[in-house]
């Protein structure tokens, strides 16, 4: 089959609104463009969320990439979802406006797509419909339409997992699905200051009918694993926070209360620096050549990303582990020292206070100007290029500046 040409590539990612779901060019060519788009996807993904994607995509059975290669029927809201991002990558990469907007109506139709899969008893539960939003809450967090609108996504994301159960997310496709957003859930908790629901007990269970599906499949890896078990602390990191907050800003707090709350947060910590532990040898093998070590570490995970693999987990491990500290060190001082430990636990009241942030960017922007957040969660540093990998990969946990 010819491939579209670069005009015909060009009118068709700029038409008119009322004419993008019309058969108005030949059907070879609208599907050649399909997979131009779709291959645009994968490079968006090369370029944007490279580090959090190869460390999973050789352990799960589907992952993205053979998802956007092969047509397996997916719903226009997914198909929409995979031509606006492909459309994204190539205006972002050749600098052309007219692609750029192109991707914004192809993001638009495949919002109202998704909105009547989610009406649709039958579809509202379907892989397929989590992708989409999925695809699309990606498309919101790299280019937003408008404020906010990456946090609406997010949530919507959070109630379509819970529809459908953990055990859904335990293997296949469904595990896939959660893998490539669930560091972003964990930012969205602490942008908003509540409880992650992937702290609760029902999607903690999971992590081992998960670990065994990759055993069985021969994809383990040591490193993995690490990665699976410091999530599942590091889910429970902004609950902790929450609770902290509401506990030391009570006047009616009890001592059982305090020591429960006190022993969850020092037997995840301790998780985390056993995890800690294990990564530091499984790196340490590796660099002193140590072969059958070193490859059950990394497993089936790139050498060109391992690197990264190591570094942002870790970023998030430390940063998992600083926080508990902090807390731990609060439900054990006195009110004014408590007032006095983190920025992150001012104990006045915040009513109407909590300013939602769109992006990673907003974030910084707003703290460099001095406006309170409650709280404001990590903060940017380094390249904004890798920031949102970086965010997906530390777990939700980059470390502070």
């Amino acid at each position: 089959m010819a491939l579209a040409t670069t005009q015909e590539a060009e009118e068709y990612v700029t038409m008119p609104r009322a004419s993008m779901d019309e058969a108005v060019m030949p059907g070879l060519v609208s599907k050649a463009l399909d997979r131009q788009c779709r291959k645009g996807f994968c490079d968006f993904v090369d370029a944007v969320f490279p580090n959090i994607y190869y460390s999973y995509s050789n352990r799960v059975e589907l992952p993205w990439f053979e998802i956007a290669q092969y047509d397996r029927g997916a719903g226009p809201a997914m198909q929409w979802g995979f031509r606006s991002l492909g459309t994204w990558q190539l205006g972002r990469v050749n600098g052309n406006q007219r692609h750029i907007l192109a991707s914004q109506e192809m993001y638009g139709r495949g919002l109202r797509h998704l909105v009547k899969a989610i009406k649709n008893p039958a579809t509202v539960g379907t892989n397929d419909t989590l992708g989409a939003a999925i695809l699309l809450g990606i498309y919101e967090l790299m280019n937003s339409t408008e404020q906010n609108s990456w946090l609406l996504h997010s949530r919507g994301i959070s109630h379509l997992l819970r529809l459908r159960g953990a055990k859904t997310h335990a293997s296949g496709y469904g595990r896939t699905l959660l893998l490539s957003f669930r560091g972003l859930l964990v930012y969205e908790a602490f942008t908003r200051g509540e409880a992650c629901f992937l702290e609760s007990e029902e999607w903690r269970s999971t992590l081992p009918d998960a670990l065994e599906d990759e055993q069985r499949r021969g994809t383990n890896c040591g490193l993995g694993l690490l990665m699976d078990y410091a999530f599942n602390e590091i889910a429970q990191c902004p609950g902790f926070l929450a609770k902290t907050k509401a506990l030391v800003a009570s006047s009616r707090t009890t001592n059982a209360e305090r020591e429960d709350l006190l022993g969850a947060i020092n037997s995840s910590r301790q998780i985390l620096d056993d995890v800690e532990m294990q990564i530091m040898a499984g790196v340490k093998a590796d660099h002193e050549g140590i072969n059958n070590e070193a490859a059950a570490f990394f497993g089936l995970i790139p050498r060109s990303i391992k690197d990264a693999s190591v570094k942002f987990t870790l970023e998030g491990v430390h940063s998992g582990i600083a926080l508990l500290r902090q807390l731990s060190v609060v439900l054990v001082s006195d009110r004014s020292r408590q007032k006095s430990v983190t920025p992150w636990l001012k104990l006045d009241s915040c009513k109407n206070e909590l300013e939602i942030i769109k992006d990673a960017g907003e974030i910084a922007q707003l703290s460099k100007q001095g406006t309170r957040l409650h709280p404001t969660g990590p903060q940017q540093q380094g390249s904004p290029k890798v920031w949102h990998d970086r965010i997906a990969l530390a777990m939700g946990m980059p470390e502070q500046v």
